[in-house]
């Protein structure tokens, strides 16, 4: 499948990447940097520091990810209640670690890990399920995870979705897995199916 990327985007266009880069109406290349637990940017990466080949190639694959804002973005209807946030975006590593597995795919901008909150800032269960839901059936990807755990100290369901990305040539000729799970702490809870776990 061609993609046609909206060329005011078009990462092929633009002679120097860096964090201001847009990718899509109001989503710059930094909406994926400096995650929570792992401060970032372009420049405290190595494989980013200097090549901007690197960073084309990064963001061709981010701007299919910022599609996916732009689809929530766009859909005032259904999702104007909640906020999407990035919370696993490109992954720096550290210092003498050998990225690999999720880690790469995400230093890579393919692999990016999503929150949905409500006008509070908390967690919004059932409208991450509408959100996993929604883009299973509307959003191109090799993968989408419906994440579940109770890994914070205090027990708190935490949910949020995974979406990873092929990587994407300059002809953005690529195609998609469409593969979906559902995770409970880190273990395969249902392939090729969403299941909703609820909070209580």
């Amino acid at each position: 499948m061609i993609i046609v990327p909206d060329q005011n985007y078009n990462p092929n266009f633009v002679d120097t990447i860096d964090s201001g880069t847009k990718l899509a109406p109001g989503v710059a290349i930094a909406k994926f940097l400096g995650s929570k637990g792992n401060p970032s940017s372009l420049s405290t990466i190595s494989k980013y520091k200097t090549d901007q080949s690197a960073r084309q190639q990064l963001a061709r694959n981010l701007y299919l990810q910022a599609e996916l804002f732009r689809m929530i973005n766009g859909n005032v209807d259904f999702f104007k209640d909640v906020r999407l946030i990035v919370v696993e975006g490109v992954y720096r590593g550290g210092p003498t670690e050998t990225v690999a597995g999720e880690n790469d795919l995400k230093q890579k901008g393919q692999f990016v890990v999503y929150r949905v909150v409500d006008e509070n800032g908390d967690v919004d269960y059932e409208r991450t399920f509408d959100l996993a839901e929604y883009w299973k059936d509307y959003a191109n990807y090799d993968k989408l995870i419906l994440e579940y755990d109770k890994w914070s100290t205090d027990g708190v369901l935490n949910a949020q979705v995974a979406i990873q990305m092929p990587e994407v040539p300059d002809t953005f000729d690529v195609s998609f897995s469409k593969e979906v799970e559902t995770r409970y702490n880190g273990q395969l809870f249902s392939k090729n199916e969403l299941v909703e776990v609820l909070a209580n």
